[in-house]
């Protein structure tokens, strides 16, 4: 039997609910899916705590943004029972909110609680925000020296995704925010300024330079170690979500019962005619990006808006969901996966180094003819069968 290590590249065509968002030549598609009865040999459902070492120490999700972070917060880590979730707003209390020159370490591990070497951290703005591209790396960067400064012996786990299909969905993001522009005008509207146009020195815009993953995830290596900066692909939590989690809670050595958790999906993306109909709805409301424009402010029509949006997304009555390929035209989808194609590759190695671990747990086998089977790495195998 053929054991399959971590794949890094895959062909997006194996599964057609994911392939819209997946881009095979630039190694994003999901790896082998995961088997959750696989991942607990004493009960396909929970997870106790003490599978490796590597789970010591308080879990700092970091994002990035569009990578199913809403999901953790509101649904996985909530029901985590041997640890502490503390809420998005204590991590940006203690993380984010107070200026570069001020931030005292003591005063973050204050606002953050007791106990801190149980507590879950998940906030995706630490990774920097998403239509400012991180203040150009700058917030993305110093908010990694204060997680090292304030919890030096944090678990950092990031999720990256098929740079392509992030941007499209964050460009989605950018018209559920209150945007009025154009997918070009979002993406490369700041370089039809001159050098010195005093609007660059405003609030920042979108910055390709922000999927760039490779970069931060190497700054996050070289303030922790590669062993405590765990990385993951969004295509494999969306590949096989129950499968990937019962994973993930395995790594962790988390308790949780995944038949209690709510495995709906969301934040669905619209269809073309709501897209059209969001656009125009933006112009008369000047929240809430800055990169904007409008005719008018109609007070609380920001707010209404969003909620006939939603509801109009839910009925699935105004087409099917736009993928990656129908929000960036063929030329742009090119050139932006060639701008990525060192970082994708970079990524490749890195997980793959990750994948060669003892702790990278539980690994699949490729499906034979006969009857499904799976197995898991030493380690693994012989914790679960401890019962842990």
């Amino acid at each position: 039997m053929e054991t399959a290590m971590y794949q890094p590249t895959g062909d997006p065509r194996a599964d057609p609910a994911s392939a819209a968002m997946t881009d095979d030549r630039m190694g994003f598609a999901p790896a082998h899916r995961f088997d959750p009865i696989a991942a607990s040999h004493v009960h396909p459902c929970r997870h106790k705590s003490g599978l490796n070492n590597a789970a010591t120490g308080p879990i700092v999700h970091v994002g990035y943004h569009k990578t199913g972070t809403t999901w953790f917060q509101e649904s996985f880590y909530p029901a985590v029972r041997n640890r502490t979730y503390r809420s998005r707003l204590a991590a940006r209390a203690a993380l984010l909110d107070v200026g570069a020159l001020h931030f005292d370490p003591a005063a973050a591990r204050a606002a953050l609680g007791d106990d801190l070497e149980r507590m879950v951290l998940c906030e995706e703005n630490l990774s920097g925000g998403l239509h400012n591209g991180g203040l150009a790396g700058n917030l993305s960067k110093d908010v990694a020296c204060r997680i090292r400064a304030a919890l030096p012996g944090a678990q950092i786990v990031i999720f990256v995704r098929d740079p392509c299909s992030a941007i499209a969905s964050a460009y989605l993001q950018y018209l559920k925010g209150g945007g009025t522009y154009s997918v070009r005008r979002y993406l490369f509207g700041r370089k039809r300024l001159s050098p010195a146009a005093p609007e660059r020195d405003e609030a920042p815009g979108f910055r390709l330079e922000h999927f760039d993953y490779a970069r931060l995830i190497a700054h996050y290596d070289a303030l922790f170690g590669e062993e405590r900066v765990h990385v993951f692909r969004y295509e494999d939590f969306r590949a096989d979500r129950r499968g990937f989690v019962a994973a993930y809670a395995a790594r962790f050595g988390l308790e949780v019962d995944l038949d209690r958790l709510d495995w709906s999906v969301r934040n669905p993306s619209p269809s073309r005619l709501l897209v059209a109909l969001l656009r125009a709805a933006n112009m008369f409301t000047r929240r809430a990006v800055a990169d904007k424009s409008w005719l008018m402010h109609v007070p609380g029509w920001y707010k209404l808006s969003r909620q006939l949006l939603r509801r109009a997304n839910a009925c699935g009555r105004f087409g099917r969901p736009l993928g990656t390929h129908d929000i960036l035209d063929e030329a742009t989808h090119a050139r932006l996966a060639e701008y990525y194609r060192p970082c994708s590759r970079a990524l490749d190695a890195r997980i793959a180094r990750q994948a060669a671990t003892a702790s990278a747990v539980p690994q699949p086998l490729r499906r034979s003819s006969g009857p499904r089977s799976f197995a898991l790495l030493p380690l693994a195998r012989e914790s679960l069968e401890r019962g842990l």
